[in-house]
C-alpha cells in the first residue's frame, strides 16, 4: 500500500473515532518493541460496554479500544516501516480498592497494516492480521484515570495464508481517562 493508501488508513481511523466522540472514555500511548521492530501507538478508549461484579473487590468489564501504530524496523532494509490500524474489545479484570488498582486484561482483534513487509525477513502474506495481548497494570489517580500497563501483543494472521510468521512485542503503556 503505498502514501495514499495510510493517508486513507489513518483518515478511516480519525472518522470513527470522530463519530463516536461522545463515548470516547480515555485514550493510552503505547511503545513496544520485539522481532527488531519498534511499535509507537495512540489506543482510544470507549467507555465500559458491560460490567460483572464477581465480589466486593473485583469487577470485569468489557469496552472497546481502536488503535494506530508506527512499526519502525530495527535493522537495515528497504521495507523500514509500516502502519497498523486496530480495532478490538478488551476484558480487564480489576481490583477495587482506594489508592493504587492493580488490572489484568486481555484483547483480541482486528488489524489492517499499510504494508505486508517489514525489515529484510518478515513479510506477512496478507494485509488483514489479527491482534491479541495479556497484560497487567495500575491505576492510580483519586478517580483512577492514570495508569500504567505492560503486555504481551502478538500480530498475525491466525493462518488465513502463508507466510504468517507474525510479530509478537513487549509493550508499555501510558493511560488517561476523562
Amino acid at each position: 500500500m503505498q502514501h495514499r493508501g495510510v493517508r486513507s488508513l489513518i483518515a478511516a481511523t480519525l472518522l470513527s473515532v470522530s463519530a463516536s466522540a461522545q463515548a470516547l472514555e480515555g485514550f493510552s500511548l503505547l511503545y513496544g518493541e520485539g522481532n527488531h521492530v519498534g511499535v509507537y501507538g495512540v489506543e482510544a478508549r470507549w467507555g465500559d460496554w458491560r460490567q460483572w461484579q464477581l465480589s466486593e473487590r473485583w469487577r470485569l468489564s468489557a469496552y472497546g479500544m481502536a488503535s494506530l501504530a508506527y512499526w519502525r524496523a530495527r535493522e537495515e532494509s528497504e521495507h523500514k516501516e509500516l502502519w497498523d490500524v486496530g480495532v478490538a474489545p478488551v476484558l480487564r479484570l480489576e481490583r477495587l480498592r482506594d489508592g493504587v488498582a492493580p488490572y489484568f486484561e486481555a484483547s483480541l482483534g482486528a488489524h489492517l497494516l499499510s504494508s505486508r513487509q517489514i525489515n529484510g525477513n518478515r513479510a506477512f502474506s496478507t494485509s488483514f492480521q489479527f491482534g491479541e495481548y495479556v497484560g497487567a497494570g495500575l491505576l492510580f489517580g483519586p478517580r483512577h484515570n492514570v495508569g500504567v500497563a505492560l503486555r504481551l501483543q502478538h500480530v498475525s494472521n491466525g493462518g488465513i495464508e502463508n507466510p504468517n510468521p507474525g510479530l509478537t512485542f513487549v509493550s508499555a503503556a501510558m493511560q488517561y481517562r476523562f
